[in-house]
């Protein structure tokens, strides 16, 4: 594995959609979980590792790219990350060593139609189709 930082990058359609959300609900702990998560992402390679996230979700055939689902809390309330409910959907780039952060949502944020895991997948098939070719979702 590797042990240099990773960039972290926050793309156009999660700062629109769910961050919003999260800012006007939590404020200035948003920003501090925000930083936290920043942190953390920028050694995903080790958080895979030592089992502090979910293993990836999807890999490419190279195993040089991922999707990985990530569990957190917002900072200064009393609930696991597990139990909060909140998600990010990662891109893992290890070539140019960039995290992007596809999607970061409340489980109650999405529809309730389908399946949590279906409709996050169909949100980043239809939005990051050109940065998922490689993965058969």
């Amino acid at each position: 594995m590797f042990t240099d930082n990773y960039r972290v990058l926050f793309e156009d359609y999660s700062k629109r959609h769910y961050i919003k959300k999260f800012k006007n609900d939590y404020g200035n702990q948003w920003f501090v979980t925000r930083k936290a998560l920043v942190a953390q992402f920028a050694h995903i390679d080790q958080l895979v590792l030592n089992g502090r996230t979910n293993p990836p979700i999807h890999r490419t055939d190279d195993n040089r790219e991922w999707i990985i689902k990530h569990e957190f809390a917002v900072a200064g309330r009393n609930q696991s990350a597990k139990k909060s409910g909140n998600r990010v959907i990662l891109y893992v780039n290890h070539n140019d060593r960039t995290v992007r952060v596809l999607l970061l949502y409340h489980k109650d944020h999405l529809s309730k139609s389908a399946s949590e895991t279906a409709t996050w997948r169909g949100i980043i098939k239809q939005e990051f189709k050109d940065l998922l070719a490689g993965f058969s979702l």
